[in-house]
């Protein structure tokens, strides 16, 4: 394997700079395990350390709908005979006796459905941390695969200052141009070398911030996995009205305040049962023994029973259970409206971005790149046979470099607004 490393060493030393870039960045990649975007997704979901605290909310929610269907417990009272100390015989009394609470109203099945409902509110909203960390994953992944294209269209205008380079080389062996020309086109090709080392930096830490996703130290070292989708994908077209009706619909945070007003139902229900009075069914027996001297007496036994009834009227003259939980139903529904409202201008808003992302995208694609690239070759054809002049070689190069530069990041820009909008709207059919 050493030699191997070796070979290869030597032959990436003897490529052209732009060659050798991307020599180096793919050894680099082929030795890092590849990951697709749906893997990844959900590797994320699985993983992250910040969802996985969220999720223990619908355990503990859970365990209060235990809680909830627990029944009064029972009381037992033991009375145990005491010491006569007087010395007179006096009859000592053993009493046992046992209190079951009932509740009455429906209490406990009240305090089970609001648990309950909790509960599915609670689910809801952990289900709009999944929307939430999906979308960010998925901005994540598309900011390495930026981070790639950047690199990939600087280092094709590195190898066409290479070219240019060369050309430079040649009319300078037969003659045609003096040693400043072809300084002055290494000193740009070098100048702009620094522009690739900075974006194959980029796209390491575009590619660490994608691992930090998945929520373990052992994706943060030398096999950090390697994204190996692509932002070239078709845009597409959306119907207004069906998406924010979609999203009201279906978003988790709207869910969420509409199964917070169905709780809040639940405990209102659960306030006005609590106002209703309990009972509590008593039963004892008592032992007399038969004592002595003075006391003596025939042992007695005794049993007794009886039924109290809880008044609540403290809570009847101050019912304020009932008023806070009438006062968190009118709050649910302002929550509710608010929402409703915040999902609409965000869908609305990630639509016309991404209109705006789509249209812009086209307008390299429809001929762009193309025209840039015949430019280019055009000025560098006259260019060899002395029709042009170095400055005006220079300029269509930069002027390149600059539309595929604006072409990678209207790629990214693109990426961002699809996954905006479906975050926004509540569908997921993002792919790279």
């Amino acid at each position: 394997m050493r030699w191997q490393k070796t070979i290869a060493a030597i032959c990436i030393a003897t490529l052209p700079i732009a060659e050798r870039s991307i020599a180096q960045q793919q050894s680099l990649d082929n030795q890092r395990p590849p990951i697709a975007f749906a893997d990844y997704v959900a590797e994320v979901l699985r993983s992250n350390l910040d969802l996985a605290a969220r999720r223990s909310n619908i355990a503990i929610s859970q365990a209060a709908v235990t809680t909830a269907s627990s029944r009064p417990d029972w009381s037992l009272d033991v009375g145990i005979p005491g010491a006569d100390l007087s010395n007179q015989g006096f009859p000592l009394t053993t009493t046992v006796g046992l209190t079951v609470p009932v509740e009455l109203g429906g209490k406990r099945d009240a305090r089970m459905r609001a648990a309950t409902a909790d509960v599915s509110s609670t689910t809801a909203d952990y289900e709009d941390s999944v929307r939430q960390l999906r979308a960010s994953a998925a901005n994540a992944y598309a900011d390495a695969l930026g981070a790639r294209e950047v690199l990939q269209s600087k280092n094709k205008s590195l190898a066409q200052l290479d070219r240019i380079v060369n050309v430079n080389q040649e009319r300078l062996r037969v003659g045609d141009i003096g040693e400043i020309e072809l300084a002055q086109s290494r000193v740009e090709r070098d100048q702009f070398k620094a522009d690739v080392i900075s974006a194959e930096s980029d796209v390491y830490s575009a590619d660490l911030a994608a691992a930090q996703q998945l929520g373990s130290p052992d994706k943060l070292g030398a096999r950090i996995p390697l994204p190996v989708g692509s932002l070239e994908i078709a845009t597409r077209t959306f119907d207004l009205d069906q998406l924010v009706a979609h999203a009201l619909q279906n978003r988790s945070d709207v869910v969420s305040r509409v199964r917070a007003i169905k709780a809040a139902d639940e405990r209102i229900k659960l306030a006005k049962a609590n106002l209703i009075p309990d009972v509590a069914v008593n039963g004892s027996f008592s032992h007399t023994g038969t004592g002595s001297g003075d006391f003596l007496q025939q042992p007695d036994n005794t049993i007794s029973g009886g039924v109290s009834l809880n008044l609540p009227l403290s809570r009847r003259l101050h019912p304020g259970e009932l008023e806070a939980a009438r006062a968190m139903r009118a709050q649910a529904e302002l929550q509710l409206r608010a929402a409703q409202l915040k999902v609409e201008v965000e869908v609305r808003d990630a639509y016309e971005r991404y209109q705006a992302r789509a249209h812009r995208l086209n307008v390299f694609r429809g001929g762009l790149l193309r025209d840039a690239d015949r430019v280019l070759e055009a000025r560098l054809y006259a260019y060899q046979r002395g029709g042009a002049t170095l400055l005006e070689v220079i300029e269509a190069q930069r002027k390149s470099a600059e539309v595929y530069l604006a072409y990678s990041q209207a790629l990214l820009d693109h990426a961002h607004a699809l996954v905006t909008m479906e975050e926004a709207v509540a569908t997921w059919d993002v792919s790279f």
